[in-house]
């Protein structure tokens, strides 16, 4: 490969990276953003459906190394790899600590003076 194609790889890996990230900051932030509210009976989202977005970029990220490795632009299919499996890595982390920040929301909430004679909503 020559050097100019294999720095274009290089780009080209950086960019979807930063796209990547860039995606699941977004999705991340719009979670968040449900949990900002004066009222004090206001309880946040549950983290499952932002969690079912936030697969896309794992699974677009594994598509992309696999056309990468297909047209053999190296750089691209083994960063889009590490990509896929750290996103997925993180993601099974970012379920639990979201389920536990949605639980003390709505705990908060029902101290707050929410009816809360059901359990937690469903995730």
């Amino acid at each position: 490969m020559s050097a100019d194609a294999e720095r274009t790889g290089r780009g080209a890996a950086v960019a979807l990276a930063a796209v990547e990230l860039a995606a699941l900051a977004l999705v991340w932030l719009s979670w968040a953003s449900s949990y900002w509210s004066w009222d004090p009976q206001h309880y946040g989202a549950p983290p499952g459906p932002y969690l079912q977005k936030a697969a896309f970029v794992p699974a677009a990220a594994l598509l992309a190394a696999v056309v990468a490795a297909v047209r053999r632009v190296r750089a691209v299919a083994i960063t889009q790899l590490v990509m896929s499996v750290a996103i997925c890595g993180i993601m099974i982390g970012a379920k639990a600590a979201g389920e536990r920040v949605y639980e003390s929301s709505y705990r908060d909430a029902c101290h707050a003076g929410l009816i809360c004679d059901a359990p937690l909503p469903a995730r």
